[in-house]
């Protein structure tokens, strides 16, 4: 029987060194599983999860080297306490029953988890404020997890779901995948929707600085502001008005002024009656003139 060799130091400062700082759920576990596996695939660890490096027995047993009834007891197998040694599991016997309880936990077959996650999948919409690259993130969250499960979607299946969420703004691109001779992959869709996104921002008029000023000075704003510069000539009419009609009119503070129009008849002698038009000028609350 081969020995197994300890991890030297050197190793274990290796395996150390890689810490990965992350909190597991349904749908990042097997994003979360890929990144970690080649790590241990790399270091000579994978064995012993994937269970090819099983833990060896504590003891070993001896053969009597002749006929008689008295057996010699067991040896000690060296390979048991290198194997726990080299093992280094948390919580659980075994790094492998760590690894399964994981994958219990995170990735359960079942068949109500697999109504949900194909459920979402199918029914996936891109959000009114969500970017392309966090909606394609979402798309394969459920995908990967569907796999987790045994349970696959096709590739262009599952581009034809995430096409078919897309909002309305990429309807021309959804014409251009659709009407692909060869089926899109669902790594293409990134650099698409970048693509079509740059497109799109390329698109829009940029406004001159001019007009800019325009729009500026005709905001409301500036409209009030003109309306009050206007007020002076205004008052300067009314004045010019007053002095035709034989009034004199000498505000000492400036005030709003507003003028009203009225008919009054009058008598006459020999009973005539006569129309005379007159200008009620109020400059302040409680001056008139007449």
């Amino acid at each position: 029987m081969a020995l197994l060799a300890s991890f030297s130091q050197v190793d274990k400062t290796t395996h150390n060194s890689h810490k990965f700082g992350f909190k597991l759920s349904p749908t990042n576990y097997g994003y979360r599983k890929a990144m970690i596996e080649p790590f241990l695939i790399t270091n000579n660890l994978f064995g012993y999860i994937d269970g090819t490096i099983p833990c060896p027995p504590a003891t070993i047993p001896t053969v009597s080297p002749s006929d008689k009834d008295v057996v010699p007891p067991s040896q000690l197998n060296p390979n048991f306490t290198t194997w726990l040694s080299n093992d280094a599991h948390v919580r659980n016997s075994t790094s492998r029953d760590l690894w399964l309880s994981l994958e219990r936990a995170y990735a359960p077959h079942t068949a109500s988890r697999e109504y949900t996650l194909k459920g979402q999948l199918l029914r996936i919409e891109m959000k009114a404020d969500e970017t392309a690259s966090a909606y394609l993130t979402r798309a394969q969250e459920y995908a990967t997890a569907l796999a987790n499960i045994g349970e696959p979607m096709k590739d262009k299946d599952i581009v034809m779901v995430v096409v078919a969420g897309l909002r309305d703004e990429y309807n021309s691109l959804k014409s251009t995948i659709l009407s692909r001779q060869h089926p899109t992959a669902f790594t293409e869709l990134h650099g698409l929707l970048a693509d079509h996104d740059y497109m799109m921002r390329k698109s829009l008029p940029s406004v001159p600085t001019t007009q800019a000023f325009m729009a500026a000075s005709n905001s409301p704003m500036n409209g009030a502001v003109a309306s009050a510069s206007s007020q002076p000539a205004t008052v300067q009419d009314i004045q010019q008005l007053l002095g035709q009609l034989g009034l004199h009119n000498q505000p000492t503070k400036a005030a709003t002024t507003q003028a009203f129009y009225t008919n009054r008849g009058s008598m006459g002698r020999g009973r005539n009656f006569h129309n005379r038009r007159d200008v009620i000028l109020v400059t302040s609350p409680g001056s008139c003139y007449y």
